[in-house]
């Protein structure tokens, strides 16, 4: 039989109130069960805790906390919303993730909430029978377990898909089931845009609460510096609304402090007006490459500062049959075509040129063209270093003779990236009190440096991880002989074997482990939600190759 489950806002709201404004925000005596009641939930009709299974659900006697945990979620909200293994609609899930890494595992159920009071009650059935979770927004990730679980629950946020522009345009609401090419599109009628992602299909949540890089982002800081607040369910189920003015400490630690806080189930982001923007790829030969070097180093240390509207990433592969090239992603946030801030590309010859007026929509989706198909084997790694000219050549140099090591190893792609921390990012970067992230302006500007690598065996995985953990290497040694060397590493581009927590510095992840602590005192998020960077551990996985 399934519960009638009509909980009122209000009841929520009044436990806020109550809780979320003395010293404690938990008390040491929370009672799971009274808060689920609370909720409006008759727990009489649940399965209870350390019992045997007896549902048809319990395919893993081993696991009963999870069976219990999924029976228990499908007498609340039905099988519509609750996906059990064996079933055509789990398969295809599971099968849908980015990568193949991710897609491998296989929870005790998928379940889909569609309102706050679901993912509320959701974290309550998984601290009654304590049973871990996944959060998955759009799951553009590509290590096993950012956001999928074995043997646990696979929470799916696909169905807050909400894009709400306030009636002063001046922001708008967004849901994290939401993919960066849905919110464009949708705000975009208005004549708005948003710091957000910039390939069309990765998904909002990860980008926000890692820092998010945006074509935007020399003006207007990072995706993170942009939410002007957060509807942030918490271990208590509590659902609360976090702002520079509400919760200020749980503010500054979810931008960049990734899932360590609560399940977001809207993010209320700054809105500026945009029509047509210019920019696309330029690709270039490697006898260009001195010239593309000159070009990134001189934007970021001097040509970012003289225009905030202003882009440029460069990328370095090999293509079957022409041998070594870039691919320079350059945009300007108006409708200008080669603004001077670009004279330095002018007389570099490329042999290809998708540069054009699109609106941002339009180059998120061009961005994403040519990126290997769902369901691959990925990996990502970033680091971040002090820009100089003489060790981008040295990078380059690295990478390439490295990447001739698994000439043998069939691939789909491997490539390095060039991306600015520039000097208006690190200026963006300290309004509202601001991040988690540790970049310190006086000692910027800097460079992301991020490697990814795509392929169909899983045999050679082990090849790929050692080849870029190699380059790694080579590259922080010669940057830290030069005093180049910079710790942070980029949330959104680590792999399982970093810590990007740990590189923001000692004393943020201190301050982050104690808002933790305030917030979630049993730790939900550390261990019931185990998957993602971590404050408890370092690198998810410290077998680095």
């Amino acid at each position: 039989m399934r519960v009638a489950r009509i909980a009122p806002v209000a009841v929520l709201a009044a436990c806020v109130t109550a809780q979320g404004s003395g010293a404690i925000f938990e008390p040491q005596d929370f009672n799971v069960t009274a808060a689920l009641q609370g909720l409006g939930v008759d727990v009489s009709t649940l399965p209870e805790p350390n019992k045997p299974e007896t549902s048809a659900l319990s395919k893993r006697s081993f696991l009963a906390p999870c069976s219990l945990a999924c029976t228990s979620l499908t007498i609340l909200f039905g099988q519509d919303h609750v996906l059990s293994e064996g079933a055509s609609a789990y398969d295809a899930f599971t099968g849908a993730y980015w990568s193949a890494q991710q897609g491998a595992l296989n929870p005790s159920c998928v379940f889909k909430p569609t309102k706050t009071l679901d993912v509320s009650t959701l974290i309550l059935i998984a601290r009654l029978y304590q049973c871990p979770f996944a959060v998955k927004g759009g799951g553009h990730a590509a290590w096993a377990g950012a956001s999928s679980i074995e043997d646990g629950i696979t929470v799916s946020m696909e169905n807050f898909k909400q894009v709400n522009v306030a009636s002063n345009k001046q922001t708008v609401d967004i849901g994290p089931g939401l993919r960066w090419d849905d919110v464009f599109t949708a705000v975009e009628k208005d004549g708005l845009s948003v710091v957000g992602g910039r390939m069309a299909p990765v998904g909002v949540p990860g980008l926000i609460l890692g820092g998010g890089i945006s074509h935007f982002s020399n003006k207007y800081g990072w995706a993170c510096e942009n939410v002007a607040s957060f509807e942030l369910v918490t271990a208590s189920g509590l659902a609360i609304n976090v702002s520079p003015t509400s919760y200020v400490d749980l503010y500054w630690a979810l931008r960049g402090g990734g899932n360590n806080f609560g399940i977001v189930t809207n993010f209320k982001l700054a809105a500026f007006p945009l029509g047509q923007m210019w920019g696309g790829q330029r690709v270039y030969l490697e006898s260009t490459f001195p010239a593309i070097l000159d070009a990134i180093h001189q934007f970021t240390v001097t040509g970012s500062s003289t225009d905030l509207d202003a882009a440029q990433i460069v990328t370095f592969a090999s293509a079957p049959g022409i041998g070594k090239v870039a691919f320079a992603n350059l945009h300007y946030a108006k409708p200008v075509v080669n603004a001077p801030v670009f004279d330095s590309w002018k007389n570099i010859t490329s042999i290809q040129d998708t540069t054009g007026l699109r609106p941002m929509s339009g180059m998120a989706k061009l961005l994403n063209e040519g990126a290997p198909a769902p369901g691959a084997y990925q990996t990502w790694w970033g680091i971040s270093l002090k820009m100089d000219r003489q060790l981008l050549q040295f990078i380059i140099d690295t990478f390439y003779t490295q990447e001739a090591t698994i000439a043998d190893v069939e691939k789909i792609l491997i490539i390095m990236a060039i991306q600015p921390i520039t000097e208006g990012a690190l200026k963006a970067m300290q309004k509202n009190g601001g991040n988690a992230l540790g970049l310190d302006p006086k000692n910027g500007p800097y460079f992301i440096l991020n490697f990814n690598a795509a392929w169909n065996k899983k045999e050679d995985e082990p090849r790929f991880h050692h080849v870029i953990s190699t380059m790694i290497k080579l590259i922080k040694a010669e940057a830290q002989r030069r005093s180049l060397d910079n710790d942070f590493v980029y949330f959104n581009y680590a792999s399982e074997y970093q810590d990007p927590i740990g590189s923001y510095g000692a004393a943020n992840k201190q301050r982050l482990a104690s808002i933790s602590k305030k917030y979630d005192p049993t730790q939900v998020f550390q261990y019931l939600q185990p998957g993602g960077f971590k404050l408890v551990k370092g690198a998810p996985n410290p077998n680095t190759p």
